[in-house]
């Protein structure tokens, strides 16, 4: 029986930031060499034990970067405790980036184990077992590689290893690396699968939007990498690493920083993405590298364009569920069916790049029948599973879809995000939806097509029970740059308590 909706969500304050940017004249060929440096930095050290190594949360990288690396061994718990020494002089090959997603078509029985090198891994392979002494590898492991970006001085693979066969809400340990070569695996670390479906037990989960490694992103990542052992699994909605914005800055204005940006977001995160269920969905600043750098070179573009990044680097349970890369996709966790869904592609006017290079990025599949037939099957399978979430990127009722006379607007597209979905949310009775890309938190009463549906609300406004209408919460103030407005809420009827 579902009996009750409460929030509580934290909300991270953020700074306002102006970003200037120069257009030089003279000097356009110093311009397109500071291009083409390579994604990573390294500064020379002669570092040669792991004392040396210190890891910098103010930039969240361990230095000095020529000698020193990321690399969790069992019972680290910061990403202090993993800077270490490179134990080998080839790093490239060494696993880095660990991540972890929900797998499977039941609930529980999978996991992929995703993790990243420098150079080709021939024979990636997987280790598992029920303690950290009794690991053995996964002959049946389907392990995919995936290579978006390259050029002279660099290169990425990621690897996603699908696990099946597992027990629900069970810990399980394990390593990846090299199948054949001991120096080029990780250490151990372990995972605790996901909740049977039925399962009526409470569950935490943290949920946010908009986060970036840098400037008001920092705290945010100390604090959730601190939270391993207090939750379940993560729920990011969308814009994960700002590496489209790393040139924003007079250091990065003229170089090509978004691969060294993603990482830098990737390996400041392991902590917790090696320890649990890291769910991505697909936000605008997934869409394209559009720095200067990537303006004058059209391989960067056709490489880093349409979604090429986010969906190379992870890897969400869409072919489980039927849906497309990690576009759209649905799992089940305990009482709860996710569904997530694109806000940035695939339905009638939705804006699938906002940028500056005026490339149009969709053409995924037929999203808006998908989402029908997957809310449809988890409607009917209330009895076991009675609650529908959903994850999207951009809000469908937030403040700045309103003017200051509190009429509807168009403002991030809201009201075509509400023409594309809310009927079927309306239709299969979806409790509530999770949004981000408005850069702070809001809930609003149970609402369908523009009015709030007060039934069941409690006169505090602190419970909706039963309520009637699909819930709608924006949490996008993880670490994005706070946007700065003159509206007057309180002219505005948000419902927020």
């Amino acid at each position: 029986m579902r009996t009750q909706l409460v929030g509580r969500l934290a909300v991270v304050l953020s700074l306002c930031f102006i970003a200037t940017s120069a257009n030089p004249s003279g000097v356009l060929d110093k311009v397109k060499n500071l291009f083409r440096q390579d994604a990573s930095s390294e500064s020379s050290s002669s570092a040669v034990d792991d004392s040396a190594c210190v890891y910098h949360w103010s930039s969240l990288t361990c230095k000095p970067e020529a000698s020193c690396s990321i690399q969790y061994h069992f019972g680290d718990v910061t990403p202090s405790d993993a800077c270490r020494v490179s134990s080998t002089s080839d790093s490239t090959r060494i696993p880095q980036q660990f991540h972890l997603a929900f797998a499977g078509k039941v609930a529980g029985t999978g996991m992929t184990i995703s993790w990243t090198t420098f150079a080709l891994e021939k024979k990636p392979a997987v280790w598992i077992g029920t303690s950290e002494s009794k690991l053995t590898i996964v002959k049946d492991a389907t392990i995919e590689t995936k290579s978006y970006y390259k050029d002279d001085h660099y290169e990425l693979y990621s690897y996603h290893a699908v696990v099946g066969g597992l027990k629900p809400n069970k810990e399980y340990f394990y390593k990846v690396g090299s199948g054949s070569e001991t120096k080029f695996q990780s250490a151990v670390s372990s995972f605790t699968t996901a909740r049977k479906s039925g399962d009526k037990s409470p569950f935490t989960i943290v949920v946010y939007g908009d986060m970036g490694a840098d400037d008001n992103a920092v705290e945010t990542n100390k604090y959730v990498n601190t939270l391993v052992g207090k939750i379940d699994f993560v729920y990011h909605l969308g814009d994960v690493s700002y590496a489209d914005d790393a040139f924003l800055s007079a250091k990065t204005a003229f170089g090509f920083f978004y691969e060294q940006m993603y990482n830098k977001f990737m390996n400041s995160m392991t902590n917790i993405m090696r320890r649990m269920a890291y769910m991505v969905l697909v936000g605008n600043h997934e869409a394209e590298c559009h720095s200067p750098a990537c303006l004058l070179s059209n391989e960067k573009l056709n490489q880093l364009g349409n979604y090429s990044a986010f969906n190379a680097r992870f890897r969400m349970p869409s072919p489980e569920s039927g849906g497309v890369q990690n576009m759209w996709y649905s799992y089940e966790y305990a009482s709860v069916h996710f569904t997530t869904v694109s806000s940035e592609t695939d339905y009638p006017n939705a804006p699938s790049n906002a940028y500056h290079t005026h490339r149009v990025y969709r053409r995924f599949g037929d999203q808006l029948t998908w989402l029908e037939a997957d809310l449809k099957a988890a409607d009917a399978n209330r009895d076991q599973v009675p609650w529908i979430v959903v994850g999207m990127h951009r809000p469908m009722y937030t403040i700045r879809s309103c003017d200051v006379d509190d009429k509807p607007n168009n403002d991030f597209e809201a009201m075509n995000v509400q023409k594309a979905f809310e009927e079927l949310f309306i239709k299969y009775k979806v409790d509530l939806v999770l949004q981000g890309h408005v850069h702070a938190y809001e809930r609003q009463y149970p609402t369908a097509k523009g009015s709030a549906v007060m039934d069941g609300v409690s006169k505090d406004d602190a419970t909706y029970t039963n309520p009637k209408a699909p819930v709608y919460m924006v949490s996008g103030s993880a670490g994005g740059p706070k946007v700065c407005t003159n509206i007057n809420i309180q002219s505005l009827r948000s419902g927020m308590p």
